[in-house]
């Protein structure tokens, strides 16, 4: 009988951040915002997988490792009051480090693919992923990747309708156009760095340079039914440095969905 490690996971989780409440039970509101995303991108995995015909040992690993991608945005907050990485530490290798030490080996011991949850739990984050991940895992760093993704999506969104995005990203201007370095970046790479971020504007961009890292049809279809894309084309400052990028990723997102 194969171990399933999905319900441990959860009842770890929710007690791991159990012991980040105040003496009156309160969670600081941004780390209830990560609870919150946690669950949601464990459910995007679920849905993605199922659409997937995922089941078994590889169904469990996929909604054990997207509900514990963002273990380490726990101790990150409560250290150095802020989520930016570059403040800090790198979440994703937080997060791996924090299940090493205090995920109960014993629930592990005979779990023979909880190293591949720590790696996905590792890279969930990375711009670019490294060579050598092995068959078996790379569909579980690509699961989890495309499910944070299309939760972060729908909460910038939300913020933003809701005139609340520096709750969520304090460290941009809600207005302004888009920086030099960041439109030659996204031209030449077709990807982008957080550090030339300073606008609104340069954040979505960065969130429309996505899709080029999306793994699975469903997750664009599930892009496309969430209205986000569209959505972001309405808001997105028209430019002529930015504008045949943004057709393109708006292209690939289209036929994404039936890949």
């Amino acid at each position: 009988m194969r171990v399933q490690l999905h319900g441990t996971a959860e009842k770890w989780l929710k007690e791991y951040i159990d012991s980040f409440r105040d003496e009156n039970g309160g969670l600081h509101p941004l780390m209830e915002v990560k609870r919150t995303h946690s669950l949601r991108v464990r459910d995007n995995a679920s849905q993605i997988a199922s659409e997937l015909g995922w089941s078994g040992e590889q169904l469990d690993c996929a909604l054990t490792a997207a509900l514990l991608h963002d273990t380490g945005r726990f101790p990150q907050f409560a250290e150095w009051g802020t989520y930016y990485d570059g403040a800090s530490l790198d979440h994703g290798d937080l997060g791996e480090k924090t299940l090493m030490e205090h995920f109960p080996d014993e629930k592990v011991a005979t779990y023979g693919r909880w190293e591949d949850i720590l790696l996905a739990v590792r890279l969930h984050n990375k711009k670019e992923l490294p060579a050598g991940i092995t068959p078996a895992a790379a569909p579980l760093v690509q699961i989890v990747r495309d499910s944070d993704k299309l939760d972060v999506f729908r909460l910038v969104r939300m913020h933003v309708e809701e005139d609340r995005i520096n709750e969520l990203l304090p460290r941009i201007i809600p207005s302004g156009g888009y920086s030099e370095a960041l439109v030659r970046e996204v031209s030449s790479e077709r990807r982008a760095s957080y550090s030339n971020v300073r606008s609104l504007s340069d954040f979505l961009l960065v969130q429309l340079s996505w899709v080029f890292d999306l793994n699975y049809a469903p997750s664009f279809r599930m892009l496309r039914r969430d209205g986000v894309l569209s959505w972001m084309e309405r808001v997105l400052p028209q430019d002529a440095s930015v504008n045949g990028f943004i057709q393109s990723a708006l292209h690939h997102a289209l036929l994404g969905e039936s890949a």
